[in-house]
């Protein structure tokens, strides 16, 4: 069966699988552009989520989309069917950490340890396990900076940088640059042209920095070569080895092991966390804590010079706190003070929003995977470019 748009034949089977949970466990809304992931685009239109991604084990970016169509339901679908469902389907239960009940950590952990949680509820918010070297570069863009510019930047990126990997919703959709990528296309000058500032500088060093460390490890990707040090160091050591790039302070060293690294006890300090503690609980640092905390990192010498130790002590306060997945308590109070998410849509416009309000049930966690065929009329790759067509989904 054919359909035809504007006199192209352009008519494309999406198989969209499912993955349901319980409410408040995972909110796309409150999840995918509040600070943690800048390269998801929404459309306002159609209530749908789509980035490029590499699934499994493959070096391979495809295009995918997500959307919610209830508090229970995620479904999705890559452009052309360019995978399995089912490795698609494991792949996002991975990448959104279904494994972890957040209301559960909420109910009987963060609460029992901290009373300040019983005025709030996690509303969908959960980590990512993203690329660890998108997420170095991502949150190196983010010094001194908001949500919105992030996101421009990490988009300009792979616009200028990345491989073109489909059309969807009328847009390009690129792979996110590795460093040999940005070491042999890119420039200082012309990122600074881009608007990138004196970021431009850490972004070129660090990926000549990367590009030969793999190297000479014998490591041809970027999160491979990431990913096998932190399997042999403890986080004090992969710490200081990521602050031995260009732009990486501990705050973004830190960021880097909880949403690259799956290091759900490490709690990130910006400063946005930093007033939490002083406000809800009237952080002091003790000159006794300071000096001990030094002795500690003696042997470490960029983490002595580039650590501020009573921010330190605040990561170790709430670690005390709130315990092994103390980082996930940081990112639901983050989410909390920011109060909005800020992402890219396909307006072309970056547009922020309020958080949505998800009503919870005591419903035991439970995530299933279900998969079914919608027919959608989506672009093809043999359509000439700037042909404006609809997305339409119904369910068969």
């Amino acid at each position: 069966m054919e359909k035809t748009v504007r006199g192209k034949q352009v008519l494309k089977m999406l198989k969209f699988g499912q993955l349901t949970f319980n409410k408040g466990e995972l909110s796309l809304e409150n999840l995918l552009q509040g600070g943690q992931a800048f390269r998801w685009i929404y459309n306002e239109n159609k209530n749908h989520y789509t980035t490029t991604m590499k699934v499994g084990d493959s070096d391979k970016y495809v295009v995918v989309i997500l959307t919610q169509p209830s508090q229970t339901v995620l479904e999705f679908a890559t452009v052309g069917n360019m995978c399995c469902l089912k490795s698609l389907g494991d792949h996002l239960a991975d990448y959104l950490r279904l494994e972890v009940s957040v209301r559960d950590l909420h109910a009987t952990h963060w609460i029992k340890r901290d009373s300040n949680f019983t005025s709030y509820s996690p509303q969908g918010v959960r980590m990512l396990a993203q690329e660890p070297w998108e997420t170095m570069i991502s949150f190196i863009c983010s010094s001194n900076n908001n949500i919105s510019r992030i996101t421009k930047m990490c988009h300009t990126l792979s616009r200028k940088y990345g491989e073109k990997i489909g059309k969807f919703d009328s847009m390009d959709y690129h792979s996110f640059p590795t460093s040999n990528d940005i070491k042999e296309k890119a420039t200082e000058t012309e990122l600074r042209e881009l608007g990138f500032g004196y970021r431009a500088k850490y972004i070129i060093q660090t990926a000549e920095k990367l590009a030969i460390d793999k190297a000479q490890g014998g490591f041809l990707g970027d999160t491979e070569y990431l990913l096998y040090l932190n399997a042999h160091m403890t986080y004090e050591q992969m710490r200081e080895h990521l602050m031995s790039y260009s732009g990486v302070g501990p705050k973004v060293a830190d960021c880097i092991c909880l949403m690259g690294l799956r290091m759900d006890d490490v709690v990130p300090i910006d400063v946005h966390i930093k007033r939490i503690a002083m406000r809800d609980y009237k952080f002091q640092a003790k000159k006794s804590d300071i000096k001990q905390l030094a002795e500690k990192y003696r042997d470490l010498p960029i983490t002595r010079k580039k650590i501020n130790l009573e921010l330190d002590l605040i990561r170790l306060m709430f670690l005390g706190k709130w315990g092994s997945f103390a980082g996930w308590a940081q990112g639901m109070l983050f989410s909390k003070e920011v109060g909005k998410t800020s992402g890219a849509t396909t307006s072309g416009e970056i547009k922020k929003r309020k958080l949505g309000d998800i009503t919870e049930t005591s419903d035991v966690f439970e995530v299933k995977k279900e998969f079914k065929t919608e027919e959608c009329i989506v672009e093809s790759t043999m359509i000439e470019e700037g042909t404006q067509i609809s997305i339409k989904v119904e369910s068969r």
